[in-house]
């Protein structure tokens, strides 16, 4: 049985790979003003924080529509026995709806696409994305990958450390993590990912603080099946902590990629943050 893995622009994956695993990624919106973007397709990361730096109103951003979902499921069914499609946390944005909505459209029987809401976003969607492709091109069934996908998800996690929470407040993104806006100005915020939305963990005061916090909440969470590290606009800081924690990589090295223009929308220059996949206890 041949499954096809698809996920969205929002996994942050970069090109390269996940072309390589045989990922298709179905891209966001991006919009200043007028004009709009399809994330990673027309517009540059780099032009994209540039412009977001720029700019004195911010970029919007919108899901797929289903149209674009069905457009992918039909073209992958001509090749593939089905289709595990894994998307963003359905609290942050309505992509996974337009996704379930294409598959009832194509898929009539209801049998050979399965979607799924990953509760996460960014870099571990990313790496639950890798897994499945991993697990399908092995040979698995769409239960198999489902429940690969599944485990996946128990165990990857998300620490960012934002340069400020503006991008989260203005973009309305920032979820738990509203209990930090009261020191907006003061501090250099951690947070994560919990049940589907942004949930603070730490407010150091300064950068060096903050990125020591990074370090330390790696090292509790270790050993890991993946490891990734990400930034929007700092790539020589995320590569130095990449270096510091090599004595932590896994078999398969520490991914280091740039935040896309989706995520960075609500993260904002001078973001990075760090993605995993735990390994199994026992």
């Amino acid at each position: 049985m041949s499954i096809a893995i698809v996920t969205d622009s929002t996994s942050d994956l970069p090109k390269d790979i996940a072309d390589s695993h045989g990922i298709t990624v179905v891209p966001l919106n991006v919009r200043f003003g007028m004009e709009e973007f399809k994330d990673g397709v027309d517009i540059t990361n780099d032009e994209f924080y540039g412009r977001l730096q720029r700019e004195a109103e911010l970029p919007t951003t919108s899901q797929p529509s289903p149209g674009d979902f069905a457009a992918t499921y039909s073209d992958l069914l001509a090749n593939h026995d089905g289709i595990v499609s894994v998307h963003l946390s359905g609290k942050v944005s309505q992509t996974i709806n337009s996704a379930l909505q294409a598959a009832r459209e194509v898929d009539n029987s209801g049998t050979k696409i399965t979607t799924i809401d990953s509760g996460h976003v960014t870099i571990p969607l990313g790496l639950i994305a890798i897994d499945a492709a991993q697990s399908a091109a092995s040979g698995a069934s769409m239960d198999e990958v489902v429940g690969v996908v599944e485990d996946s998800m128990s165990r990857a996690r998300f620490y960012g450390m934002v340069e400020t929470l503006e991008y989260l407040v203005k973009g309305g993104r920032i979820g738990r993590a509203k209990s930090l806006v009261g020191g907006l100005l003061k501090v250099k915020p951690i947070i994560t990912f919990e049940e589907g939305e942004s949930s603070p963990v730490a407010s150091p005061r300064t950068r060096r603080k903050g990125l020591e916090k990074l370090k330390e909440l790696i090292e509790e969470a270790a050993p890991f099946d993946h490891l990734a590290m990400h930034y929007s606009t700092e790539p020589e800081e995320i590569q130095k902590l990449a270096d510091d924690l090599e004595h932590l990589a896994p078999e398969n090295g520490i991914m280091v990629a740039q935040i896309g223009v989706v995520v960075g929308t609500y993260a904002g220059p001078g973001s990075l943050g760090v993605g995993f996949i735990r390994k199994k206890s026992g």
